[in-house]
């Protein structure tokens, strides 16, 4: 498909308009690149995490097409969701999509249908283990990717391949390895259940799966019941940055990624 700018017209416009259609874009299929069509194409654009400049190239081709993404839409966050949130939390609605952009790239809350985005953290896994009396070192040999005692980024393979590592890891132990991965938009660790509202880890992952609507609210009650809204609220990224990601998140720029993130979505 070719480049597309305003003021286009044809067969390749026409195309454009009806995958915007599909999108739940109520964009009228005339086959003129107007005013209309490029405002959703913007919108598009910024929520997908590219460049919202309304000229419709590769990566915005490829994106309006992504079978996947289209799939996974009737699980995905509606910008009505995103505003109810920020009035439930009096924070800006630029703040909560910060947030999803830097733990998850603005990926989204899932990899595939009833697959959550997660990643498994090792370190993590090597004390839930301690916690339940076992000794980490027992299990170490031939885990080397998915059990060590410090944070290292090295193993990570994303995707689906994260399922594989937490696969693994739930034939050590089944509980300590849930608790261990983080999950859905938010990247809330699963040993965190308790502070989002639920009793178990298997209910937090059962209400992972459904939506990203109940992941908003996991992370809505999880924020609410650390108290760290108030850090959203007042824009303060490096004290959000400090409880949400941990004292090293200087080493990541977690603060400065905030920033940024907020005043892309802040236009």
């Amino acid at each position: 498909m070719k480049t597309l700018k305003p003021g286009a017209t044809g067969s390749e416009v026409t195309t454009l308009q009806e995958l915007l259609r599909q999108w739940q874009y109520p964009c009228p299929v005339t086959g003129v690149f107007d005013n209309e069509t490029e405002k959703y194409v913007r919108d598009f654009q910024h929520l997908q995490g590219l460049s919202a400049d309304g000229i419709v190239g590769k990566h915005t081709w490829d994106a309006l097409q992504d079978s996947i993404k289209l799939e996974l839409l009737p699980f995905r966050l509606c910008e009505t969701d995103y505003a109810e949130a920020a009035r439930t939390l009096n924070v800006e609605v630029a703040a909560l999509k910060a947030v999803e952009e830097v733990e998850t790239g603005g990926g989204g809350g899932f990899i595939q249908v009833g697959y959550p985005t997660i990643l498994f953290e090792g370190h993590i896994f090597w004390n839930q283990l301690k916690e339940r009396g076992l000794n980490p070192e027992d299990y170490r040999v031939g885990n080397e990717d998915i059990l060590y005692p410090e944070w290292t980024k090295r193993y990570y393979k994303k995707g689906m391949e994260e399922y594989k590592r937490l696969e693994r890891a739930e034939q050590i132990n089944g509980v300590a390895a849930l608790c261990s991965a983080s999950w859905g938009m938010w990247q809330i660790m699963g040993f965190n259940y308790n502070a989002c509202g639920c009793r178990d880890v298997f209910e937090f992952i059962t209400q992972m799966q459904l939506k990203e609507r109940t992941q908003l609210d996991l992370f809505l009650a999880f924020l609410r019941t650390n108290g760290w809204d108030k850090y959203l609220r007042d824009k303060n990224w490096s004290e959000f940055a400090r409880h949400y990601n941990g004292p090293s998140y200087r080493e990541n720029e977690y603060d400065k990624k905030l920033a940024n993130a907020y005043e892309k979505y802040s236009i």
